[in-house]
């Protein structure tokens, strides 16, 4: 509905992937609750009730508080299943035990095992490569034409430098991309799994679970330089790492480390062609694309939401957040939020300082944050400097989801420089 204003704060749609898919992210129903009703109890249709959290102070001030607001149990706010399940008994009774969804002291053990190779002094021995990958892709699409840019490009970067950190044969890329549009693709019809029962939507984790075991034992039997060399030798307090957290953790990083680098480079693009100006000021000076990388978070917010559970109750902005009640934080909204960012619905790829939500905040502050930054960077600096020209040849399809958002297929016409 395009007049929010018929409409109580806590009818406002911010959750329905449909709404997602057809429309993108709903600003202007955030604008409106950061306003009126920045702490707002929801019982949307087909949804556990949840308060909407939309400003970036709460939200940090949440996420700060890991005692009383545990990640534990709901962890993201999904609808209904077919057939009269509810997706969210995934969030109660998750089917994998990833970092996401631990609190202290086990997210804190888990996340030390692979936090060094994420550290910045690691990702910088890493560019060269990054480099390397990034002009073979640019050199495949080298001359004129049309392509899907998410699929062709954007997917292919961040998942290509992913699987070589963790040591997955390149012929194995395109299945972890499916496995990785399962995953975060759940409440869109074009790739979620057929089957009503849980079991049937989540068997690509079983899928997965298997390719991940096969790559951790050959680990054990011929150890590498890679990532899965180090947890498939993993110990926590001189005993194996349990084997259901160690494949949770690996397919955590498996999937999550390109998928969000995927959508924030597609989504990225779409406002650098939607803002020309800015398109050319980084085209003058490539220097500005570290600023631009962290612009390009805050405009697109790939992951936007995530929910905590209140361990007590807790007063915010004169409303009582009951012990077990849901809190969903918004962090696209907080990433437009008119008292932290001058003109927020600006796209200023010189912002500074530019204190996004994008990455989160607190303890679950994103592992990947500085690869992710350096994808970013990366990719544009080499856009600017070998695309001659590009433009979009037909409408944008968006996902229909509403916990990692962006383009599904963003097709494009192009003109690329060759090297030399």
């Amino acid at each position: 509905m395009s007049d929010n204003t018929v409409l109580s704060p806590g009818q406002l749609d911010v959750i329905s992937a449909a709404r997602y898919g057809t429309e993108g992210y709903p600003h202007e129903a955030w604008t409106r609750l950061r306003r009126e009703a920045p702490v707002c109890w929801m019982e949307p249709p087909n949804y556990r009730p949840f308060w909407a959290i939309t400003k970036h102070a709460d939200i940090v001030e949440i996420s700060k508080q890991p005692g009383k607001f545990r990640s534990a149990g709901r962890f993201v706010l999904f609808p209904e299943l077919g057939g009269g399940q509810n997706a969210e008994n995934m969030a109660d009774d998750p089917p994998l035990r990833m970092l996401v969804n631990q609190d202290p002291p086990e997210h804190r053990d888990l996340r030390g095992l692979v936090s060094k190779w994420f550290t910045p002094r690691s990702v910088r021995r890493l560019e060269p490569r990054l480099e390397e990958i990034t002009s073979e892709i640019f050199d495949e699409l080298a001359g004129e034409g049309e392509f899907d840019f998410v699929n062709t490009i954007a997917a292919r970067q961040p998942l290509r430098m992913i699987t070589e950190i963790l040591g997955i044969p390149r012929e194995q890329e395109d299945l972890v991309l499916r496995i990785t549009n399962e995953n975060f693709g759940i409440e869109d019809a074009e790739f979620a799994r057929e089957g009503e029962s849980r079991e049937e939507r989540l068997a690509f984790i079983g899928e997965a679970f298997a390719f991940l075991g096969e790559l951790l034992e050959s680990r054990r039997q011929q150890p590498k330089d890679d990532l899965a060399t180090v947890l498939a030798q993993a110990t926590l307090r001189g005993e194996p790492v349990p084997q259901f957290e160690l494949f949770s953790l690996l397919f955590l990083i498996m999937v999550a480390g390109h998928d969000t680098t995927r959508n924030a480079i597609s989504s990225g693009l779409l406002a650098l062609l939607g803002h020309p100006d800015q398109l050319q000021k980084l085209r003058r000076d490539p220097s500005l694309v570290d600023r631009a990388a962290d612009e390009i978070v805050r405009w697109t917010t790939p992951v936007n939401h995530f929910v905590r559970t209140a361990n007590q109750d807790y007063e915010l902005r004169g409303q009582t957040i009951r012990k077990d009640d849901s809190a969903a934080l918004f962090y696209a909204s907080a990433n437009r939020d008119e008292e932290v960012f001058e003109e927020p619905y600006s796209f200023r790829i010189d912002r500074s300082p530019n204190p996004h939500l994008g990455f989160g905040i607190g303890e679950h502050f994103c592992l990947g944050s500085h690869l992710a930054r350096m994808d970013l960077r990366v990719f544009f600096r080499q856009l600017v400097q070998r695309v001659e020209s590009i433009e979009l040849a037909g409408p944008v399809e968006l996902l229909h989801a509403s916990f990692v958002g962006g383009p599904k297929r963003v097709p494009i016409r192009y003109r690329i420089r060759p090297l030399g």
